[in-house]
C-alpha cells in the first residue's frame, strides 16, 4: 500500500465528522468505529455500507483505507448521493 492513501480516521476527518458522531448515525458503539478504524475488526456489511454513505465514498476507497485486498474490484463508482433529510 502506499503511504498517501488515506485512513479510516482521515476518511472520517474528511468528512468533518468525528468517530463519535459516525458511531450515533451508524447506531453502533464508538469502540466499534475505532476498532474498524484500528483495524482490530471489520466491520459488517451494512455498517461497511452504511460508512461508505456517510463519509461519502466508494466501497473501494474504504476497503483501501481499511487496507484491505482490492486487487480484482472494478473501479470505483461515484460517490454516494446524500439521502434527502
Amino acid at each position: 500500500m502506499e503511504n498517501n492513501e488515506p485512513t479510516v480516521q482521515t476518511l472520517i476527518e474528511a468528512a468533518g465528522t468525528t468517530q463519535r458522531q459516525l458511531s450515533q448515525k451508524l447506531k453502533v458503539t464508538e469502540l466499534s468505529i475505532n476498532n474498524w478504524a484500528n483495524r482490530r475488526k471489520l466491520p459488517r456489511v451494512d455498517h461497511f455500507l452504511a460508512m461508505c454513505r456517510e463519509l461519502n465514498v466508494s466501497p473501494k476507497t474504504l476497503a483501501k483505507a481499511m487496507r484491505l485486498e482490492v486487487e480484482g474490484i472494478p473501479d470505483d463508482v461515484p460517490p454516494f448521493p446524500q439521502p434527502d433529510e
